[in-house]
């Protein structure tokens, strides 16, 4: 009863809070257009196109190439279109080296691709206006490693799409889409970044989103490796607190060890799935940041399977539904729900192994949890009944808790599973 106890209290005395330690990824601006014809062993491009229908390609084999393009005044019948090709492989020279291009362009139905092949390239991308796509595409399968590279897209307006395609080790990718326009549609972002064991130090995805009905997929593989030894960072941020966003889908998927997926969304019917696979990961999920008591209807799916991995979702107001799903041994799992006063929230977790830790916190009334175990050495902690502050007793009870904690030597009825969240959205 004692070693019980103890696990118990060790449950709830390192879940006070979420802690969250997010990234960055230092954005250096667009770089200035050089004084000189090109860079010392590279070459130099430059194209700046007014008006509509304009068509800009730039191909580029080498070390040290620079191209910027520039491009205004299009509409929705005649639009710009850029294209840039930076190649060669790494091995057995040091050709596709630091190459980087930039490319700003505004107006409607813009569209540019950028392809590199190497390491140390980086491209910047802006783009202002409705319905405009970026694509850009750092490295390649084979033969190329690109290492070290760094993608940044911009985009002000609507209806834009914008996709990052990384590959090999330690690269950086960040989409900014801001949805300023009145009764927009939202705006859609997909990243991808797979690394591979040559010195691999995982890579980092930012995706940031202001405004209504947006989408975000990110999407990394590859077991950590090398000196380093750090898996991949993917951070999602839909909405800010200027920003009532609603609406917001996000997707997160990591395949490795050593992982971390951090969502957040802002206020009301956001959707957010996490899936990782492998060792040592972390998933953090946060919905309703606005904190509205009204705000909510909410949903967020977590799956993990593999050993010590941690899952936490915070979400706040009503009608909120999280689902937790772990399998393998030492995990944690961790949920928060506030401020179910109007509709009750719904908490579901399920652990399959030894060694499992789960915690359910719910507040006010009407809220509805179920916890699934499988395995030996589990511990689940149940908490209801927490009357909102400066609210009366009545905000609280009318609670359902059900906890189901069985053996694995033992044959029982299956349990509850529901299917590993691989819903990738299609664009």
């Amino acid at each position: 009863m004692k070693r019980l106890i103890l696990s118990v209290a060790a449950l709830l005395a390192g879940t006070v809070a979420i802690a969250q330690t997010p990234q960055t990824i230092t954005n250096p601006g667009q770089q200035a257009v050089p004084t000189s014809a090109a860079t010392v062993g590279g070459n130099y491009s430059n194209v700046d196109q007014k008006g509509t229908g304009s068509d800009a390609l730039v191909s580029q084999q080498g070390t040290a190439n620079g191209s910027y393009i520039s491009q205004t005044g299009t509409n929705a019948i005649n639009r710009n279109t850029a294209t840039v090709l930076q190649w060669g492989n790494v091995q057995p020279s040091i050709s596709g080296h630091l190459n980087y291009s930039d490319i700003a362009q505004s107006g409607e139905g813009n569209a540019y691709t950028v392809t590199q092949q190497g390491d140390l390239n980086e491209n910047y991308g802006v783009q202002v206006g409705l319905d405009n796509t970026a694509l850009v595409q750092q490295g390649a399968d084979t033969p190329q490693q690109a290492e070290s590279n760094l993608a940044l897209v911009d985009q002000d307006g609507k209806d834009n799409y914008a996709e990052v395609q990384q590959r090999w080790d330690n690269n950086e990718a960040s989409i900014l889409q801001r949805n300023d326009q009145v009764a927009g549609v939202g705006n859609r972002s997909y990243q991808s970044q797979g690394a591979n064991p040559n010195q691999s130090a995982g890579h980092v995805a930012i995706g940031e989103q202001y405004g209504d009905d947006n989408e975000l997929v990110q999407i990394q593989d590859g077991a950590s490796s090398g000196a380093t030894g750090l898996g991949n960072y993917a951070q999602s941020n839909q909405g800010d607190a200027l920003d009532g966003a609603t609406g917001a889908f996000a997707q997160q998927i990591q395949e490795g060890e050593l992982n971390e997926a951090y969502s957040s969304q802002k206020l009301v019917g956001d959707t957010a799935f996490q899936e990782q696979l492998g060792n040592g990961n972390m998933a953090v999920n946060e919905q309703n940041l606005g904190g509205s008591l009204n705000g909510g209807d909410n949903y967020v799916d977590q799956y993990q399977a593999g050993n010590g991995n941690e899952a936490r979702s915070l979400q706040n107001g009503n009608d909120n539904q999280a689902f937790q799903e772990q399998y393998q041994d030492d995990n944690y799992s961790k949920i928060t729900q506030g401020n179910g006063q109007v509709v009750g929230n719904i908490a579901t977790s399920i652990q399959n192994g030894f060694d499992n830790s789960s915690l359910i916190n719910q507040r006010a009334n009407g809220n509805m949890s179920m916890v699934d175990q499988t395995g030996n050495g589990q511990v689940s902690v149940v908490n209801q009944n927490t009357p909102l502050s400066g609210s009366p007793a009545a905000t609280s009870g009318s609670n359902t808790a059900t906890i189901i904690q069985r053996n694995a030597n033992v044959s029982l009825n299956a349990q509850l599973q529901k299917a590993a969240a691989t819903k990738v959205h299609n664009f």
